[in-house]
C-alpha cells in the first residue's frame, strides 16, 4: 500500500455523506487558502503545501472508487469540491483539476498495474499530477497537429518533440499526455509521464495575467523513453472519448467557483454600495440562482460520465460553454458592482475578472467548444 492511499485508509472505512464531505473540504480551503492567494496570483508561488493539506482532505478523491470517501464515487461532488477552492482561490482550483482529471485518466486505463502505482498518491496529494491533454483534445478537434512524435523501441517508445504549456507542474510531477507514432500517424499512445525522467525537462518560456502559481510550463521531450508499462492505452482507441465528459465536466468545478468568489466581491461591494449597484442590471441574486442551475444540470449528466451517445455529448458541451459564458459574465459584473475599488492593482474584483477569462480560454475554449457543437449540427 502507498504512502498516500495509507493516509486515507481510515477514512474511507467510514463513508461520508456529500454534504459532511462538501463542509470538510470547504473547512480545509479556508484554513489553507486565504493568506497565501496572493502570493500564488500574483508571485507565481505554487500552492504545493496547500495542495497537500486540500489532498489529506479529500479534494481529489470524490469521483475515484477506490479512494472516495462517499459511499460511490461521484464527479458531481468532484465538481462541488473544486468549486470549493475555487471560490478562495482559482489558481488552486485549477490545479485541483490537473490532479482530478489525471486520477480519471487512471479509473479507466486498462493497466491495472500503473493504476495502483499512482493513482492513490494523486488521490491523497502525495503526488502531483498535470494533465498534458490540450494539444492532444486540440488535434482532435482538427485545430492543430500532435506535437510529439514517438519511435517503437524495446519496451516502450523513444518520444521527443515539445508540449506546450502543461500545468501543476514540478520535480517529480507526473502528467498524462497522447504520444503520436512516427512510423503510422493513426497509432496513438496514451501514456503517463514523469517530469525529470531522463530526457524530459520542463521550462517556464511565458508569463500570464493571471494563474502565474499553477506549475505552468513547456515540455520539451529530447529521445526520452516511454515504458510500456507507463502506457495508459496502447492504442488509444475509444479511451479519450470515454474518458471526455467526465474531463469536461469536471471542469465546471472552475468556473463555478469563480462565479462563487465573483458573488462574494458583488457581496462585498454592496455592503458600501448598494444604493448605487441596484441600477446594475444584475446583482449577486442572480448569479447564486445561475450557480445552482448550472451545478445541477451538470450533476444530472455526472450520472453518467462515460457516456458517449452525440445527444449526451452535445449537453456536456452546451453545460461547459454555458459556465465558461457565466463565469465571463459573473466576472464583469463584479468589476462593475466593485466600481473604482476594483480598478485598484491587487482587488478582488480584478483578480476574478482575469480569472473569468482563464476558464473562457483554457482547453476546450468558447471557441473549441463552439466548434465541437457545430460539428454535432448545433451551432
Amino acid at each position: 500500500m502507498s504512502a498516500g492511499l495509507a493516509s486515507l485508509s481510515g477514512l474511507v472505512a467510514t463513508s461520508l455523506t456529500e454534504a459532511e464531505y462538501l463542509a470538510a473540504v470547504r473547512a480545509r480551503v479556508r484554513q489553507e487558502l486565504p493568506a497565501h492567494v496572493d502570493a500564488i496570483d500574483r508571485e507565481g508561488v505554487y500552492p504545493r503545501a496547500q495542495m497537500a493539506e486540500l489532498g489529506r482532505a479529500g479534494t481529489f478523491s470524490a469521483h475515484l472508487d477506490a479512494h472516495t470517501l462517499l459511499p460511490n464515487r461521484s464527479i458531481a461532488a468532484a465538481v462541488g469540491a473544486m468549486a470549493e477552492v475555487g471560490a478562495e482561490c482559482m489558481s488552486t482550483a485549477f490545479c485541483t483539476w490537473c490532479q482530478d482529471a489525471s486520477g480519471w485518466y487512471l479509473e479507466h486505463s486498462p493497466n491495472t498495474a500503473l493504476r495502483e502505482t499512482l493513482q492513490g498518491g494523486i488521490a491523497t496529494g502525495s503526488v502531483m499530477a498535470g494533465t498534458g491533454m490540450s494539444n492532444p483534445m486540440k488535434t482532435l478537434a482538427g485545430l492543430e497537429g500532435f506535437k510529439l512524435k514517438a519511435q517503437r523501441a524495446e519496451g516502450g517508445y523513444v518520444v521527443s518533440g515539445v508540449l506546450p504549456w502543461v500545468s501543476n507542474l514540478g520535480d517529480g510531477h507526473w502528467f498524462a499526455t497522447v504520444l503520436q507514432d512516427a512510423a503510422d500517424a493513426r497509432h496513438l499512445m496514451f501514456a503517463m509521464v514523469q517530469c525529470g525522467q531522463p530526457g524530459v525537462e520542463i521550462r517556464q518560456n511565458a508569463h500570464f495575467i493571471a494563474l502565474e502559481g499553477t506549475g505552468t510550463y513547456s515540455v520539451l521531450f529530447k529521445k526520452a523513453f516511454i515504458a510500456d508499462a507507463m502506457l495508459l492505452a496502447d492504442p488509444v482507441s475509444d479511451e479519450v472519448k470515454r474518458i471526455l465528459p467526465g474531463v469536461i465536466l469536471l471542469q465546471a468545478g472552475m468556473g463555478l467557483g469563480v462565479v462563487r468568489g465573483c458573488i462574494g466581491t458583488m457581496q462585498e461591494a454592496n455592503h458600501t454600495q448598494a444604493k448605487s449597484n441596484q441600477y446594475l442590471p444584475r446583482g449577486p441574486s442572480y448569479y447564486e440562482e445561475a450557480c445552482e442551475a448550472m451545478l445541477a444540470e451538470v450533476t444530472a449528466l455526472s450520472a453518467t460520465p462515460i457516456e458517449t451517445a452525440p445527444d449526451y455529448m452535445r449537453r456536456v458541451l452546451e453545460a461547459r460553454l454555458a459556465i465558461s459564458e457565466l463565469a465571463l459574465d459573473a466576472g464583469q459584473s463584479a468589476m462593475l458592482h466593485a466600481g473604482s475599488r476594483g480598478y485598484l492593482q491587487g482587488s478582488s474584483a480584478s483578480r476574478r475578472i482575469r480569472e473569468s477569462y482563464f476558464v473562457a480560454i483554457v482547453t476546450p475554449s468558447i471557441r473549441h467548444l463552439r466548434k465541437e457543437l457545430a460539428m454535432l449540427g448545433q451551432h
